[in-house]
């Protein structure tokens, strides 16, 4: 993403949510609303170091008037959540992008679970405000990640829909049971769900056997770590707009050895979850290796370089 598709906003405040999560309230640097956003947005922040990386919206849509997001530091953390807890500061400016979203509110919508763990209750706090304020009935499970007790806790009890929210702590006696609590859904009730992939996966294969349909389920995933490199197969990526052919080694992905090379495809979460470097494949296999594509993105051509590769042979690419 380039500087000129960003804006920049100032720290207005920074709080200690619990150990090792924070929350920042962004602001327009001259007051002016900030640009409108829809329930579950994220941004992609421009860091200190010339990092990206992407945060969920915390608060009501309505609410243009700031950006909250929540950063977790990860003690396995690329530079990003690291820099935002010890280097940024209130005051400080920082570039972020307009808000983008992932995840698909239905307008028809008539009762939600809201479920999620540790930072992921970030995006399910802007639908929680946005369901309350339209009327639509709703619960939130959200249990607290084990290293952070009662991150956002404040933020949710002096929210409108404190009443709506039960709170759970990891690995206790209050621990968040996700089968039972999901057993008790009325048939038109949808599941909109954020948190890591190992605690995401059993959940969501669980209630697919229960009979729940992928149009129910709404996910949002968070993944702070990065994957090991591995040595994977070589193939050829062919630039269509300039005819130029890059042999993608095994050990890199196609966005980073293309960076090296001068041609930048905009990344954030580089892990296939966010959907940032998504890029039309206009001939050659792909090996999809994302959690984003729905099979008909993936079917009209669809890819992410930053995890996806080609099965072989020459992957052109719509750049």
């Amino acid at each position: 993403m380039t500087d000129e598709a960003l804006h920049s906003v100032v720290v207005a405040k920074k709080t200690i949510e619990a150990n090792n999560m924070i929350s920042m309230e962004l602001v327009d640097p001259a007051g002016a609303e900030l640009p409108a956003f829809s329930a579950g947005s994220h941004i992609d922040v421009a860091i200190p170091g010339g990092i990206m990386r992407q945060y969920s919206l915390a608060n009501s849509p309505s609410d243009r008037s700031r950006y909250i997001i929540g950063v977790w530091k990860d003690a396995n953390s690329r530079g990003g959540s690291k820099a935002l807890h010890q280097s940024v500061n209130v005051g400080d400016t920082l570039k972020v992008s307009e808000p983008r979203n992932n995840i698909d509110v239905p307008a028809d919508l008539k009762h939600a679970v809201l479920m999620a763990r540790g930072i992921g209750v970030t995006p399910m706090l802007s639908i929680a405000a946005d369901l309350k304020a339209k009327g639509i009935p709703f619960e939130l499970h959200y249990m607290f990640a084990g290293g952070s007790p009662d991150s956002f806790r404040a933020m949710i009890e002096a929210s409108p829909f404190a009443e709506n929210t039960t709170f759970y702590l990891e690995a206790s006696a209050t621990m968040l049971n996700p089968a039972t609590v999901l057993a008790e859904q009325p048939e038109d009730a949808h599941l909109f769900i954020c948190g890591v992939d190992w605690w995401l996966d059993p959940v969501i294969a669980g209630i697919e056997k229960k009979g729940w349909t992928a149009d129910r389920i709404h996910i949002e995933r968070f993944n702070g770590k990065a994957g090991p490199i591995l040595m994977d197969k070589v193939f050829d990526v062919k630039i269509a707009s300039t005819g130029a052919i890059f042999k993608i080694p095994g050990d890199k992905s196609v966005t980073s050895y293309l960076e090296e090379k001068g041609v930048k495809i905009p990344t954030a979460c580089e892990q296939g979850a966010c959907g940032t470097c998504k890029v039309k494949v206009l001939e050659g296999e792909v090996d999809h290796r994302d959690k984003r594509l729905k099979p008909d993105e993936r079917a009209a051509g669809w890819f992410l370089p930053c995890v996806s590769r080609g099965k072989g042979g020459v992957l052109v690419l719509d750049l």
